[in-house]
């Protein structure tokens, strides 16, 4: 989980500055595309482990062996430190938050207009 949230950081962050730049407004544009981003980017991170889920369990075992990984948001450095902890998935619950109160108040003021 530390990984989606870490690839889903880098956008969100680009996100909000965007937000902030823009006095609070986002256009339907990017709407689409900062969450879109977020989706790319966290395949980005965890694309070492996708062939484990795909039953390519030796592909998987090369990769998670391979300092050279450290490409994918430094996945293979994150693998060998990893500890589980719950305010991974509040972190990521509370960017999925930010990201649909943003979308709910460009929705409340177009009905205004």
């Amino acid at each position: 989980m530390n990984q989606l949230l870490l690839g889903a950081s880098f956008p969100f962050a680009a996100a909000v500055v965007y937000y902030l730049f823009k006095k609070c407004r986002a256009s339907f544009r990017a709407l689409l595309l900062f969450p879109s981003l977020m989706l790319l980017s966290m395949l980005w991170a965890i694309a070492p482990d996708l062939p484990r889920l795909f039953g390519h369990r030796d592909l998987y075992y090369r990769l998670a062996t391979d300092p050279r990984c450290n490409i994918f948001y430094w996945h293979y450095s994150i693998d060998l430190a990893e500890t589980d902890s719950p305010l991974y998935a509040l972190g990521f619950a509370l960017i999925a938050a930010c990201m649909l109160l943003a979308v709910w108040r460009e929705i409340r003021a177009e009905e205004r207009t």
